[in-house]
């Protein structure tokens, strides 16, 4: 099922994210879906309903540990995994750019650049999130207010295979308009 009308600004902002049916609007939570520039309090309202005439609803995900200023969706369950946890809160929080949030991720040595233009982001969709023993993998798209879309690609070295250890090195690798 289509879209219904919500407004040109709302449609356009879902429109680059990926986001053209309904089904898709039921793969993202509410609270989310507000922090989507160009999303307001009206498109929320008349999603929902639309939702409900469907018997779909909003997506309900499992807490991150901290908020952000833009939507974050995608691969966000870790399914009692520690180290994908630890991969989805450090992508997060380096385009956050919380520092002390995910301070505890990584050792003291691990050198990394955070987004630093924060408020430009309407959403970060974390894509893969893989790890194997002292390696691990993510990718994420983050989409600009402009529209603009960054893709990213990490690839992490932990200090030891154990379950709780931190990141050791990251490497992180962009394309613009993905």
């Amino acid at each position: 099922m289509t879209l219904p009308k919500i407004g040109k600004p709302a449609t356009n902002a879902l429109a680059n994210i990926g986001v053209t049916e309904l089904k898709h609007v039921s793969k993202i939570d509410e609270d989310n879906l507000q922090k989507i520039h160009g999303v307001g309090p009206k498109a929320i309202k008349i999603l929902k309903t639309a939702l409900a005439e469907e018997n779909l609803n909003f997506k309900v995900l499992e807490p991150l540990p901290f908020r952000t200023p833009f939507a974050v969706m995608g691969s966000l369950s870790c399914n009692n995994a520690p180290k994908r946890e630890i991969l989805r809160n450090f992508v997060i929080g380096v385009h956050a750019n919380q520092p002390t949030s995910i301070r505890h991720l990584h050792t003291d040595d691990c050198d990394f650049e955070f987004f630093t233009d924060v408020e430009s982001i309407s959403s970060l969709e974390i894509n893969h999130l893989i790890t194997h023993g002292k390696e691990g993998a993510a990718s994420s798209i983050t989409t600009l207010k402009s529209g603009e879309k960054l893709s990213y690609a990490y690839i992490f070295e932990f200090e030891n295979s154990k379950k709780e250890a931190r990141i050791k090195k990251v490497s992180i690798y962009f394309q613009a308009d993905c």
